[in-house]
């Protein structure tokens, strides 16, 4: 996992691992705003973004064959994915000794992948969400708006 800093901010949690030959993706992008727990102090300043992801369930589910009106090729199967996207914002307290706070929060997510034209439905499946991008940005001092892009990928097996 990479670490990048932007505007001060560190972000922790980017997949830096660059995936050759992949055949069976989706990349998805989610937005979400979240506040503060009443029991933290207001925020000054973000310092670093925490992120990773964890698959919850993942099913796969037989669809018509044809071309989407997007022009994508809809071969009969797709691998819904469903999950969590878990932050840990840390940030220095709206207050005169400026302590540093933390605090969690969740998102679901869910996407899918078309998969193969010759898929087996009875192959091995591995479903993962990557993180290729995180951005936030302090909305006031209560609540942080987040935009997060994901690589939903999985790996065929029979």
């Amino acid at each position: 996992m990479a670490s990048v800093i932007r505007g001060l901010i560190e972000y922790n949690g980017i997949d830096n691992c660059t995936k050759n030959n992949m055949k069976n993706f989706r990349q998805i992008n989610y937005e979400s705003t979240f506040c503060v727990p009443c029991q933290k102090p207001d925020i000054e300043q973000i310092v670093k973004v925490y992120a990773d992801t964890d698959i919850v369930k993942y099913e796969i589910i037989k669809t018509p064959i044809g071309i989407s009106l997007e022009g994508q090729k809809v071969t009969g199967f797709k691998l819904l994915v469903c999950g969590d996207i878990n932050y840990k914002i840390q940030y220095v307290a709206d207050e005169p000794t400026q302590s540093v706070h933390t605090f969690h929060q969740s998102i679901p997510f869910c996407g899918y992948i078309v998969l193969p034209e010759k898929f087996n439905p009875g192959s091995y499946i591995n479903p993962s969400a990557l993180i290729e991008d995180i951005s936030v940005e302090q909305m006031d001092s209560r609540c942080v708006y987040s935009n997060i892009t994901l690589l939903l990928v999985t790996d065929i097996s029979c």
